[in-house]
Order: structure tokens, then C-alpha cells, then sequence
């Protein structure tokens, strides 16, 4: 299998099981001609008589190439495809991210298995272009991500009900 369908399966598996401690299912869409890669959804139940189903679109990337991507102090620099940043950048009616799993650069060290346990080592991150201006770029444009929009299953959880109670991230 090629390597960056590796990453992408990992990026997948990894957003899955963030979202399943928390009940928010992952929905693999086809054809990702809009960059947009899984859809994240649960229904909220907002009182005892009102329900609300709340959903975001997300572009996964996920890379272990130094050349892609660069850690500063406060935030995280990676070199997104044009196409892809404005996609994300353009107006919705869902809300939309970007989240980006960063691998450790050997492959070997990606995942790890004993009898107790499976993991995926690395961190994924999240932002949100909506409402951007779009690029007049060729080919990427450096997008800077705050080093605390870590997705982990407290964030997921926060986004999707942010979603749902102000249509945006």
C-alpha cells in the first residue's frame, strides 16, 4: 500500500477513536471533491424535549515529513494545498476543519501493539479556514495552527456543541 494511503487510513482511525469515547460518529465520504474527507455528527439533546443534530465536515491530512510542517513556539506551521485551503475557506452550511495528524518520522514508530494495548503515536491538531480570504497561490499555502487546538475526545466534544449552538468554529 503507498504510504500516504497509510497515513490517511491512520488519520482516519485515530479521529474515529477520539470521537467514539464520545459517541460522535465518523462518516467516510466517497468522493472528496470539496475537501472533504469524514463528516463528524451527533445528535445533541439540547432539553428533555428538543434534539439537535450537529455536524462538521473535516479535510484529514497527516504527514511525518519535516518538510511539511514546522513547530514554533506557539503554533505549528503546514505547507496545505491551495485547492484544499480554499476549499475549507469558503462560505458553508456546515461547519468545516482541518486536522492534520502529525506521525513521528519513522515509520516503525507510528503505531504500537502489545497484548494490553494499541496506540497511534502522534498528535492531531484542528482549524477552522472558514470565512478565510482564499489564496491566489499555485500550489500550498502555510497554514499556522494554535499549538493548543490539540483534537483529542474533550475537544471533538466542545466543537461538535459549539457547532450546534453557533453554526462555526
Amino acid at each position: 500500500m503507498d504510504i500516504e494511503k497509510i497515513k490517511e487510513d491512520l488519520s482516519i482511525c485515530y479521529l474515529k477513536t477520539i470521537a467514539a469515547v464520545r459517541g460522535i460518529a465518523v462518516e467516510r465520504i466517497e468522493h472528496d471533491e470539496d475537501s472533504v474527507d469524514v463528516v463528524i455528527k451527533k445528535v445533541l439533546n439540547i432539553d428533555k424535549n428538543v434534539s439537535f443534530n450537529s455536524q462538521i465536515s473535516v479535510q484529514l491530512k497527516a504527514t511525518s515529513s519535516k518538510s511539511q510542517y514546522g513547530i514554533g513556539k506557539q503554533e505549528i506551521s503546514y505547507k496545505l494545498k491551495v485547492k484544499n485551503y480554499n476549499d475549507l475557506c469558503m462560505p458553508a452550511t456546515m461547519p468545516s476543519m482541518l486536522a492534520l495528524l502529525i506521525l513521528p518520522e519513522e515509520m516503525e514508530e507510528w503505531t504500537k501493539w502489545t497484548p494490553d494495548e494499541l496506540m497511534i503515536k502522534g498528535k492531531m491538531f484542528w482549524l477552522s479556514l472558514q470565512n478565510q480570504k482564499v489564496s491566489d497561490n499555485k500550489d500550498n499555502v502555510t497554514v499556522k495552527i494554535p499549538k493548543e487546538n490539540i483534537l483529542n475526545a474533550d475537544t471533538i466534544e466542545n466543537l461538535i456543541k459549539k457547532a450546534a449552538e453557533e453554526g462555526i468554529l
